[in-house]
């Protein structure tokens, strides 16, 4: 008889670096390695898009850029001079749960990088004819999306999934939405999130602790004190039935596809067994979606199945993109897997391999000081203990088979699904429509995203 087999005794990461809170409430993180004289910093707001209010989308995502285009003293161009000055690089990305600074500097130039960028967040100019360049550029940016099939695709999927909740609500925003954001828009949105008890400062790399201590005293000194947003999210709740959404685009010969349903939380008691069983089913080049779509039919080079989590349930979803004259049987193929994923679960087989893929990939997970950083920033964003993150491996060995076929029979639908491509829809529409179980189909014209 198989068995599944689990590691013997599986060790806990290594632990953590330095945590301290400055007098002003900010959480600083250190990850110390003098591998390389080279810094990676990170400024978190623990706070990001789902504070966007209605109708003014993209608010966060604006307010952020409008931080690194300067403060009274720095026009945007000074900025840029002082980066290329340090050897450093900069970047801003926001999220639904946070707003993300991240820059990576030579050793050297470290004092100097964080005074910037403690100025850059505690006094940013928010001129009038940046937050107008921002949002023409944010424009353009969404217009030339359009030519990408597979965003396309993904932000119609999460808009038809999540329905009316805020999960559905794309952090680009859209060009209307952008529109309507103004300056005091701006500054209310970073009055709100820029205090203490919201920032996290992460530093990974080639620094001690009391290096950085006198240089965050010194840099983030006017942070203001102030206590984090709170964040009041509702549960999702999926439209039931099979829906079919057709994003229609004219001469697609390839269709790009996301088919879904409602997954886990990171505060799920199953977390880590549908993790277990999502990667068996498919995160791997030799998982069991795979197998069937790429390497038996042909029908897709990438598929795929995505285990989301977040404060709330996120999505589950699979990816394909199959040519137009196979996304029919491709979709329906699968189905038919889901159905069986959900119903049977997996095999102790398909157990074991994902167990030792997840083990054995794990050690490049942590292998540098900022990728070390990256699950304290999580932890510190979503509330969550050290222990899920440092107890990894301990977690996944844990997993049984019974364990992991409940957790999916428990939290996944093969029943309520959203399935979303991008194609040209005249000539699909027949057989969208004789899929078992659709209920309804709807078509969206692409350049409306």
């Amino acid at each position: 008889m198989t068995t599944s087999r689990r590691p013997t005794a599986p060790a806990p990461d290594a632990p953590w670096g330095p945590r301290w809170t400055t007098d002003a409430g900010m959480t600083v993180l250190l990850e110390e390695s003098h591998a390389i004289p080279l810094v990676d910093v990170e400024v978190v707001l623990k706070t990001g898009a789902l504070f966007d209010p209605p109708g003014k989308e993209g608010l966060g995502r604006l307010a952020a850029r409008l931080l690194r285009m300067g403060t009274k003293r720095l026009k945007a161009e000074d900025v840029d001079e002082a980066i290329d000055s340090m050897g450093a690089a900069l970047s801003v990305d926001v999220a639904h749960s946070m707003v993300r600074i991240h820059a990576s500097v030579i050793r050297r130039s470290l004092p100097d990088l964080l005074e910037l960028l403690g100025q850059l967040v505690c006094a940013p100019a928010l001129r009038g004819a940046d937050l107008g360049l921002v949002q023409r550029e944010t424009i353009a940016d969404l217009l030339s999306q359009r030519d990408n099939d597979r965003w396309l695709a993904s932000r119609g999927f999460r808009a038809h999934l999540f329905g009316e909740h805020p999960y559905a609500r794309p952090t680009f925003g859209t060009a209307d939405t952008i529109t309507k954001v103004s300056r005091g828009d701006v500054a209310d949105f970073l009055g709100a999130h820029v205090v203490g008890e919201n920032i996290v400062l992460g530093v990974a790399g080639d620094v001690t602790e009391g290096e950085l201590r006198a240089m965050v005293d010194r840099a983030f000194a006017k942070v203001p004190r102030g206590r984090a947003p709170e964040v009041t999210l509702p549960v999702p709740v999926i439209a039931k039935g099979r829906r079919v959404l057709v994003v229609d685009k004219p001469e697609r010969t390839q269709t790009q596809i996301f088919l879904g349903t409602l997954g886990t939380r990171l505060a799920d008691p199953v977390f880590y067994p549908l993790v277990l069983a999502n990667t068996a089913f498919g995160g791997t080049f030799t998982s069991r979606l795979v197998n069937e779509v790429r390497s038996k039919r042909g029908w897709s080079y990438a598929a795929s199945a995505r285990l989301g989590a977040d404060r709330q349930r996120e999505a589950w979803s699979l990816y394909t993109h199959p040519s137009a004259e196979n996304a029919i049987d491709c979709i329906a193929l699968e189905l038919e897997l889901i159905e069986k994923f959900v119903d049977e679960g997996i095999s102790a087989p398909e157990l074991s391999n994902a167990r030792d893929y997840l083990v054995k990939s794990h050690a490049f997970d942590r292998d540098t000081a900022a990728k070390r950083l990256e699950p304290r920033l999580d932890a510190e964003v979503q509330s969550m203990p050290a222990e899920f993150y440092t107890h990894f491996v301990t977690s996944v060995g844990a997993v049984t088979l019974p364990r992991a076929n409940e957790a999916v029979r428990a939290r996944l639908s093969h029943e309520d699904l959203s399935i979303v491509l991008v194609a040209t829809a005249a000539p699909l529409l027949d057989r969208l429509q004789r899929l078992p179980g659709v209920r309804e189909v709807s078509v969206l014209p692409f350049d409306s995203l």
